[in-house]
């Protein structure tokens, strides 16, 4: 789709890409190829990995949506596919909405700004987004980050159209959309606060064409942005309230470099040319500032409460589209053959250690998931019948030993070793029957230091290693290992 008349017109001089706005662009054609093939790769190997906690509590909330007022629409819309199952589903089944939802999301990507920012821009955008193995992981997960990301890009690429274009049911559809998304994951409201507000200053500084302006899409854009402070800020409040009582103190540090690792230097490095090229074009205005402020955000809540970067996934798609306008020829500019084919090298470059780490997901690294499914199994196939078990992620083991339970959260085959029970192996040892435990190291860094401290402790003094399930070539700890106690 392309801009309006009443639109292109007063942006003519600095709209970035004139040739691929029609689609006759080789370079456009190919990566939106491309990005679509890597897009496949969502559903391979989709029910290989073991599920994690998480998706756990996914399976045993989602038919309890309308108590979870963090996550409803994501829950509900989940629970409602489950159901099509007739069973209990399993871990394909489990995570194909989100894996739908990524593929979703990448041609989203391509189509959501097009207008705005030509259709190389748009289609390099969404290569970015397809070869990142961040993105990869999240679409082959049971939770809802996807299908945040995805309503947030339906809803920013229909109300910008609906602003710019004079089209009151496109503005309409936009901010249902976009209001939406937070009902999937909080994250997303990040994302839709700035894209509620900041057309406004692109209308006072007359970027937007007299006859879109005086449309009654700014009207419906001015109740909208009055109910999101009425209403949003409590739940917004209460939000953040939820998340610092389960995930503890602050960590700007732990935002920046989860952040930039996931994201990736080189599409960072990107981003942050094509913010250089595009910072005086008009039409990218409300998008590249939006997802500025959302770091901003992001960046001041990590302050207060622990933010990983799974908190700006629904960004991904953004930052990316302004790193595809780092490839574009700027307005009257020429492009040779050379040219065009060095700004494609450059492109492959910069998804390359997306590529990489995407070929290390589907072999060594298992889908950067802990292997408790194999776990699991070898404990209860070497255990006595009386033998004790204390295990980490006690609701997947439950997944796994009890083939028809779908509460996952009343525990009956394990018992949970967290931070809340770190002393209970120590209380166990004073019987004679063996214990089985299954641990993951990196899980207790968030236990007391007495706690870890003793915890190491029984496992070297008082445990043996009976068997090793390792992740290798991760920047996290995934390994699980398996111990009994000592007669």
């Amino acid at each position: 789709m392309e801009l309006s008349g009443a639109l292109s017109t007063p942006l003519e001089a600095s709209r970035p890409d004139p040739p691929a706005a029609g689609g006759g662009d080789p370079l456009a054609r190919a990566f939106l190829a491309a990005a679509v093939l890597l897009g496949l790769l969502r559903f391979v190997a989709l029910g290989r990995w073991s599920l994690w906690l998480d998706e756990a509590f996914t399976l045993a909330d989602a038919p309890h949506a309308g108590e979870h007022p963090i996550n409803p629409l994501g829950y509900w819309l989940f629970d409602v596919f489950y159901g099509l199952a007739g069973e209990r589903p399993d871990e394909w089944w489990m995570r194909l909405p989100a894996a739908v939802c990524g593929l979703g999301s990448i041609l989203a990507t391509a189509w959501a700004l097009r207008p705005f920012i030509g259709a190389r821009a748009a289609a390099m955008s969404a290569f970015f987004v397809a070869a990142s193995a961040w993105h990869l992981y999240w679409s082959q997960n049971a939770r809802f980050y996807t299908l945040a990301q995805l309503l947030a890009l339906l809803g920013g690429g229909l109300l910008l159209r609906g602003l710019y274009g004079a089209s009151h049911r496109r503005t309409l559809l936009g901010l249902v959309l976009l209001g939406a998304a937070p009902l999937a994951h909080p994250s997303a409201a990040l994302l839709g606060a700035p894209l509620l507000f900041l057309p406004w200053i692109a209308r006072w500084l007359e970027w937007v064409p007299e006859e879109a302006a005086e449309d009654r899409s700014w009207s419906t854009l001015g109740t909208a942005s009055f109910v999101a402070i009425l209403i949003g800020l409590g739940w917004a409040i209460r939000v953040f309230m939820t998340h610092d009582s389960q995930k503890g103190a602050g960590d700007p540090l732990h935002f920046v470099k989860t952040s930039g690792y996931l994201i990736s230097p080189t599409l960072g490095l990107a981003c942050a040319a094509g913010l250089w090229r595009a910072r005086r074009q008009r039409e990218v205005f409300v998008p590249l500032y939006a997802t500025a402020l959302l770091f901003l955000a992001a960046g001041i809540v990590s302050c207060f409460a622990r933010v990983s970067a799974q908190y700006v996934f629904v960004a991904l798609p953004w930052v990316a589209v302004v790193a595809g306008l780092a490839f574009v020829p700027g307005a009257g500019e020429e492009e040779p053959p050379g040219l065009r084919r060095r700004r494609a090298l450059l492109a492959l470059a910069v998804a390359l250690p997306g590529l990489v780490e995407t070929g290390l997901y589907f072999g060594p690294r298992q889908g950067d998931r802990w292997r408790w499914r194999e776990a699991y199994a070898y404990v209860f196939e070497h255990r006595a019948p009386d033998d004790l078990v204390l295990g980490m992620d006690a609701p997947v083991a439950e997944y796994y030993l009890q083939p028809s339970s779908t509460d996952l959260r009343q525990w009956t085959s394990v018992t949970w070793l967290d931070t809340f029970r770190a002393r209970l192996a120590g209380e166990w040892s004073r019987y004679r029957r063996p214990t089985w435990l299954v641990v993951n190291d990196e899980l207790m860094n968030d236990w007391k230091p007495e706690d870890r401290a003793e915890m190491r402790r029984f496992l070297d003094e008082d445990c043996t290693l009976e068997a090793d399930f390792p992740v290798p070539l991760t920047p996290r700890d995934l390994d699980v290992r398996v111990y009994v106690t000592r007669p």
